[in-house]
């Protein structure tokens, strides 16, 4: 029974993702990943036990970990690239304001 909630909480994550998308809220190219997300979340509920594989795998005794460890690379990947933009952002908005100067000088 707790599988299916799982299950419903990741089809609603799609559902708001794309309908963030389709009110212009949320870039299709921003969206991705986090749509990504959602796609892995629900395979995670309709597979339970595929984390356990994956931590054989890896070498992880305790699975859950290895999911925690897996978001925690996922939100620092996700805040690096918007770090990433907000800099580039910033540049752009330096390099408007100088022009907009330049410009308000030439008509005095």
């Amino acid at each position: 029974m707790k599988k299916i909630y799982f299950i419903i909480i990741a089809i609603i994550c799609m559902i708001y993702i794309i309908s963030e998308v389709r009110k212009k809220k949320f870039s299709i190219k921003e969206s991705f990943w986090w749509f990504v997300a959602s796609v892995v979340m629900l395979l995670l509920s309709i597979f339970p036990y595929s984390i356990n594989w994956l931590a054989k795998i890896f070498g992880v005794e305790y699975p859950p970990s290895l999911l925690f460890v897996f978001c925690i690379i996922f939100l620092t990947f996700i805040n690096f690239r918007n770090s990433k933009k907000i800099a580039e952002q910033q540049e752009k908005i330096i390099e408007l304001a100088q022009q907009v100067s330049i410009l308000k000088q030439r008509d005095k």
